[in-house]
Order: C-alpha cells, then structure tokens, then sequence
C-alpha cells in the first residue's frame, strides 16, 4: 500500500513539476513576444514644439508631445475652416500620448489642456445615418535631410483616419471616404511625408469615428521609417494568418477523416469549434476583415465570450470522471449552465441600449476577467484533482488563462500579430498531441473492425491486381529479352560462324597430303587465320568489356585529357588507312585550345575509334568523313562550358524511326546489311562511356545522306 501511494505522490510531483515549467514558458514566451513586439518611442529629439527627425536606417516611434484639437473633422480641414496653426485659437491639448489604449479619452499624464479644463462636449456629426464624433492629432516633424522619402504608419486606431501634410492632403490610412469604416486588412498601410524645401513637414492625423466608441482616436504609436522595402508588419500578418489558416484546415481535414475512431465525435467538434473562434477572434482584432471600430470591439466581445465558454464545455466534458458526473449535480449542470450564462451576457451585449462601453469603458474587460476566472478556477479546481488526466486539464486551462490575458490587452505591437495567437498555435500542437494520442491509438469498436476489414479486402484486391499487372510486365519484358537473346545468339552465331569456316578451311588446306604449296602461300593462309581469330577474339572481346562497364565503376580512371590531341593521334591512325581508298577524311581541331576535360582517355579514345570506324563502314566507296571539336562558352541553357565533338559522314543513314534504339544493347539497323558485320554492341559501348562521364550523345541522321553524331563533355575547370 505504500509503495502504490509513494508512486502516486511521485507522479503528483512530476506532473506538478512540468505543470510549473508549462507556466513558465508561458510567461517567458508571452514576455518575450511583448517586449519585441511593443513599439517604444525612439531616441529623436523634440526641441521647440517639433521633432527633429535625423537621416533614419529603421523605423522610428513617436508617441508622445502631440496636439489633440477635439472636434475637427476632416472635412472642415478639406473645407479650409482649419489649418494647422488654427488650434492656437481653440481648446486643445498639449503633450498628448498616442499610444495609450483609451484613444483620446485617455492622452496620457503629460497631457496639458488649453482653454478648457479638459475634454470639451463631444460634436456629434450625423452622417448617413450614423452619429460620429471626430478630433485631430497635430505633430510637427524637421528633417535632416528633406531630400530624402520618409513613410508615416499608424498600426492601430478606431475610426476613419487620414493625414495631411502642410496642408496637403496625403490620403485615408485608415478607410475610405465614401465609407466610414476601416479598409485595413492584413496588417496596415503607409503614406509618404512630403516636407518643404526647409524639411518641416506639419503632420495633421484627422480620426472620425462612431459615437459608441469607448476609445476613439490613435491607439499605436506611428512609425515613421525611411523605406516601405522593411516594412514588414505589412507582410508578416498575411503570412501568419496563412499559417494559423492551415492549421486550422490541416486539424479539420484530418480530424474529419480519422473521426470514424472516436467513440464520440462531439469532442472533436467542440475542438475544431475552439479553433474556429479563435482564429475568428485574430481576424477580427487584427482587422483582417472590413469592419468599423465599434463592430469590431461588439464581435470581439461576442466571440470572446463564446470562445470561452466552448472551452470550458470542451474541457469539462472532455476531461471530467463519469463517476463525479454521476455523483455530483454540479458536474452534471455545470456545461448548461456556463452555455446559459454565455448566451445571456452575449444577448446584453448585443441589445443594451446606450452601449455599456459608453459610460461605463471597463465594463466589458471586467466580464471577460471575472467570467475567465470562474471558469478556469472551476476547471482547476473541480474537474482534474484526483484524475489521471490532470496535466492535460492544466495545460488546456493554463492555455486559455494566457490567451484570454493576452486578448485583453491592446499592445502597442510593432507587427500586427498579437502574442496570444502565437500562444494558441503553440499551445493547440501540445493539446493535439493529447488527442492523437488518446483517440486514433485506442481500440476500434467491431463496426471499425468490420470496415478495416473491408478496406484491407479491397487493398489486397488492389495489390493483388498490381502484383498481375507486374508479373504480365515482366513475362512481356522476359519474352521481349528472349528474343533479344536469340537474336544477339544469332548474330553472334553468325559472326563467329563466318571467321570459324574461314579458319577450318584453311586449316584443312594447310593440312591436305595433296596442297602443293610454296611457303608464300603457307604464310597468306597463316596471316589469314590469325586475322579471322582476332575478329573472333573483337567479338568475344565487346561483349565482355559491355558486361564489365555496366557493372564496374572502377574501370574508370579520370585525369585530365586533351581532347584535341586525343582525336588528333587517332585521325592520324585513319588518315593513313584510308590513303589508299577514295574516301575523303577532314579534321578540324583548334590550333590554340587543347580542348582539356576530366576523363578516361583509354575509354574516350574506344568512343572516338567506334564512332570513325562506323563513318567508314556505312559509308559508300566515295564518301566523306568528317572530324570536328570546338569550345562552346556557358549560356543560359548550359552555365558551365562545354566541349564539343560532331563525328560526321555521308553514308547510308538510319531510319528515322529507329534513332531512339540505336544504343540499345545488340540493336542494329535494319539496314545495315549483311555485308557489315557486327553484333550491336560497339554503340552500347559507347553510350556506356559518355554516361560515365556525365556527357551527352545525340543523332541526327537521313536515309541516303549521312549521320552525325554529337557528342557533349563538360570542360575541365582551373
């Protein structure tokens, strides 16, 4: 008995153990994404009512020492009714904080207001129907170098927004003016400034926005950076929606295809519930999607909501003993009645008439920290204490604490991905793992028995199917050897037959009582004899080197080889044979350029003497033959350089049809004749050679004109 509870208190403490070191990467990883991802004010100089912007390499913040003027809209800017200095004439305030999440309603400790005590009575606009209030932000920018294109960034503001410049209207940042919602989709966008000739540039940020709005205005502090080729926090968010997209599609589709293994698939539909909210929730808080601010913080808090509570009825159905559900009434009850409580603070939100965000702003971070609270404490505390599976109910529940803390906090990011979806992506793989692991592991019920049955039936059918087709390949490509063989056997019969006869004959007529011959003759027959043995031995001798080529890489030895003085030696060779004959023999060899390559110059100098011996036996009495080798520089076909060898004749030519076969293995030519002997090998041999020097062999030939071939080798490097 004590053993059992001194290994139950040893995995109470190991669980605990990792359960802590969870918390701490939560808190490490959190921390780490927010503080590279929260943009601080740079180090530029604000002297005399302006910044002094010196040349810039990165982007530089500016959140602080702004002019906030409430109640200007853009159209009394487009009107001329305001300008710039105008503001030393109307309430306003000094020292104002852009970044700070409650927008105008909150413009920071340094704020100073100017003629008035504070926020003057909002000008409520009506527009299309819509009631809209509207203030603008006032900074002056001096630049080092006015020649130089600086780009303004605002990566976060509710309302319709947009920036002048000395006057100059520089566009909507944020919206359409036709429109009063924000287009910003993934990411956000940018405008140049444009200063005058003594590099000032009077920057006026005119923000209009719904009425409802708890926190209208600049919530980031804008960047300004000397060239949009960084500005990544323009590509970055696409890039990572696509990446929490095809997470969410990957878990989906290969949830619904394994989904036959689970006993019950209302867990994996409350999974990929739980991920749909909150990929929901990153599109809409990262303004992925065309909505106003007012909608946008409305849906958000809707989904908030539901995504919580789809959480805790995952978990607690998911996670809990069927003995405590069975026992106890608020296990039982729990589930229905978190999704009653969720329904009800979604309908208040989405009917109470005035908006309770405008009156009261905290009201709705209060619900979202006290509903997450209950649920979470409910979760620890109730459903895994005594449980087998409680590391996985605390990580599932430490999960939704962080993300939930991370979705409640508007950071001041550098780039438009917020640290708690980066958290879910991380925390999602750990509770994926959990389900592989419990569900597609676990033994299959008889009616997925029976269909892996059937699916392996069919399988085997297929493969047997297969194995036929493969087995039919084979005897067809067995027959097809078989005849190959007999053909190569007739051939070489016939070969060796010829040379045979030839030595028997003359054998018996060195050997006959009755020869009456002078030594002359005696030695003619000799020479002939040993002629039509070492035709035999040619023979014999192609196809064993053939075998040992294919199978033995070791016959090679590479050095360095000049091409050029190879072919030379060798058309020298037949130049000599052919004096005596009509047949015309041409070389053309560079005269400065040895033609070096990494190569066997045993086996290149069979390719070259197979190839020109061919020339001369398939070409007529009066033919022409011709040798060239040339350099060819690296183009965009072939980057590197190349040596090229053309081995040309005017002879009988090969059938067009019969080019792709010419290298293959004992093939000859229908034409060929009888008259030139042979077994089809010399060609296979030379195919052999030049793929072992990674080089390239091509035909052209013509019935009745000739055949070339070409011949490609990679030149030697230095």
């Amino acid at each position: 008995m004590s053993t059992r509870k001194n290994k139950e208190k040893k995995n109470i403490s190991k669980q605990l153990l990792l359960v802590l070191l969870f918390i701490l990467a939560c808190v490490l990883l959190s921390n780490t994404l927010n503080l590279r991802n929260t943009r601080k004010d740079s180090d530029i100089y604000y002297v005399n009512g302006a910044y002094r912007v010196p040349v810039l390499n990165d982007t530089a913040y500016l959140s602080g020492n702004y002019i906030f003027v409430p109640n200007v809209d853009y159209t009394d800017i487009d009107s001329g009714e305001f300008d710039y200095f105008d503001y030393l004439r109307l309430p306003h305030a000094s020292g104002v904080n852009v970044s700070a999440l409650g927008g105008w309603n909150d413009l920071g400790k340094d704020a100073v207001w100017h003629y008035s005590d504070g926020m003057p009575e909002a000008r409520v606009i009506e527009r299309e129907g819509k009631q809209k209030i509207c203030g603008v932000y006032l900074v002056t920018l001096v630049f080092n170098d006015p020649d130089i294109t600086y780009y303004l960034d605002i990566p976060n503001a509710n309302g319709l927004v947009k920036i002048y410049c000395n006057e100059d209207s520089l566009g909507f940042l944020w919206g359409r003016e036709d429109e009063w919602t924000p287009t910003v989709g993934f990411g956000y966008g940018y405008v140049p400034i444009i200063p005058n000739a003594d590099g000032v540039a009077r920057i006026m940020i005119a923000v209009s926005t719904n009425v409802k709005i708890k926190n209208p205005g600049i919530l980031s502090a804008p960047g300004i950076t000397p060239s949009t080729d960084s500005m990544g926090a323009s590509v970055v968010p696409s890039l990572w929606l696509m990446i929490q997209l095809t997470l969410f599609l990957s878990i989906l589709i290969g949830g619904l295809l394994i989904s036959r293994t689970f006993k019950n698939k209302a867990f994996f539909y409350l999974f990929v519930t739980v991920e749909f909210l909150a990929l929901l929730y990153t599109v809409i808080d990262c303004n992925f999607v065309v909505l106003d601010a007012y909608s946008r913080d409305l849906l958000k808090f809707v989904v908030f909501i539901i995504l919580n509570t789809t959480v805790f009825v995952f978990i607690d159905t998911f996670f809990a003993s069927e003995d405590k559900v069975k026992k106890y009434i608020i296990a039982r009850g729990a589930p229905m009645t978190v999704i009653v409580a969720g329904m009800l603070i979604v309908l208040w939100a989405i009917y109470e008439r005035p908006p309770f965000n405008l009156y009261f702003p905290l009201v709705p971070e209060v619900i979202f920290t006290v509903f997450v609270t209950l649920l979470t404490a409910y979760n620890l505390i109730w459903v895994h204490y005594g449980e087998d599976t409680s590391f996985f109910v605390t990580i599932a529940v430490i999960s939704q604490i962080f993300f939930s803390a991370n979705a409640l906090i508007n950071y001041n990011r550098v780039m438009n991905v917020p640290t708690y979806s980066v958290y879910f992506v991380i925390a999602n793989l750990t509770l994926e793992f959990y389900f592989i692991s419990r569900y597609v592991i676990q033994a299959r019920t008889l009616e997925d028995t029976m269909d892996r049955m059937q699916y392996l039936i069919q399988e085997k059918t297929l493969r047997i199917s297969e194995i036929n087709k493969d087995l039919y390949n084979t005897n067809k490509k067995l027959l097809e050897n078989e005849q190959a063989r007999k053909n190569v056997l007739s051939n070489v019969s016939h070969d060796l037959r010829t040379p045979i006869t030839a030595i028997r004959g003359y054998a018996e007529i060195l050997l006959s009582p009755s020869a009456n011959m002078n030594p002359s003759q005696q030695q003619n027959y000799l020479r002939n004899i040993i002629r039509r043995a070492e035709q035999m031995e040619q023979i014999i001798s192609d196809i064993v080197e053939l075998t040992r080529l294919e199978s033995n890489t070791n016959e090679f030895q590479f050095i360095d080889v000049s091409v050029t003085e190879l072919l030379d030696e060798i058309c020298m060779m037949y130049e000599a044979d052919l004096q005596e004959t009509k047949k015309e023999f041409t070389v053309d060899l560079p005269d400065d350029d040895l033609l070096f390559i990494k190569g066997d110059p045993k086996k290149l100098s069979r390719v070259f003497e197979n190839l020109i011996s061919n020339a001369i036996n398939y070409t007529y009495d009066e033919a022409k033959i011709e040798v060239r080798a040339w350099r060819r520089e690296a183009d965009k076909q072939t980057p590197y350089e190349t040596i090229n060898i053309d081995i040309k004749d005017n002879g009988i030519g090969i059938p067009e049809n019969e080019i792709p076969m010419i290298f293959d293995r004992f093939y000859r030519a229908k034409n060929s004749g009888k008259n030139i002997k042979g077994t089809g090998i010399g060609l296979s041999i030379v195919k052999t050679i030049i793929d072992r020097h990674d080089a390239t062999i091509s035909v052209d030939s013509e019935i009745g004109k000739g055949t070339t071939f070409h011949i490609e080798l990679k030149a030697a490097v230095y």
